[in-house]
């Protein structure tokens, strides 16, 4: 599953440039750093972390105040939903085999 977390977090990194928003400061900020922290929690494969990244991720067009530009507001929902469940799965409530 650490595939999915490195991919969500390169795509989160790569989306100002695909999709048009990277003259919104926050927003291209937010982007580049949540999705680099997420695709190295990946690769580490530290499911919990990645799992808190991704709710902080979830929730930066609120708190950072880019929730007008649809772009952003998506790809911050849609990347950081789905880190926040599958991590959140797999760190915190899969068990791991003794």
């Amino acid at each position: 599953m650490n595939w999915v977390t490195i991919v969500a977090g390169a795509l989160l990194f790569l989306a100002p440039f695909l999709t048009g928003y990277s003259g919104t400061p926050w927003a291209l900020w937010t982007s580049l750093i949540m999705g680099a922290v997420i695709a190295v929690l990946g690769f580490m494969q530290s499911y919990k972390w990645a799992a808190i990244a991704g709710v902080v991720t979830f929730f930066a067009p609120w708190i950072l105040g880019f929730n007008g530009i649809g772009a952003a507001l998506w790809i911050c929902l849609i990347v950081g939903g789905v880190v926040a469940i599958l991590d959140g799965y797999r760190g915190f409530f899969l068990t791991r085999p003794a």
